[in-house]
């Protein structure tokens, strides 16, 4: 790996879809507050069976752009329509948030 920017470690396991690893564009990125988790999933309808388990790094491997969302405070998504597209930042609806993260918010 080249260059990770993350500062979870690589092998920190995150949730995706299986529709990324069938070539998807990321276009929702989560990182929750309550337990601290990253979700990276397409704009797919998603089902449980098609929730899969990945390390960051790996992702971090098949789409370089994630690089511009690793910082994204907990508490907080960036959604877009495909790579091609820039990431929009906000609020995840209905979680906790920290206040002071609002500077680090692009």
């Amino acid at each position: 790996m080249a260059h990770y920017p993350f500062t979870d470690r690589p092998d920190l396991l995150v949730l995706t879809c299986t529709h990324v690893l069938e070539g998807a564009d990321i276009t929702m990125v989560c990182h929750h507050f309550n337990d601290n988790t990253w979700e990276f999933v397409c704009d797919g309808q998603h089902t449980e069976e098609e929730a899969i388990v990945l390390s960051i790094g790996e992702l971090c491997e098949t789409d370089p752009s994630l690089h511009l969302v690793c910082d994204l405070p907990v508490g907080a998504a960036a959604t877009r329509k495909s790579r091609a597209h820039a990431w929009q930042f906000g609020r995840i609806g209905g979680e906790d948030y920290y206040p002071a993260a609002d500077s680090r918010m692009p």
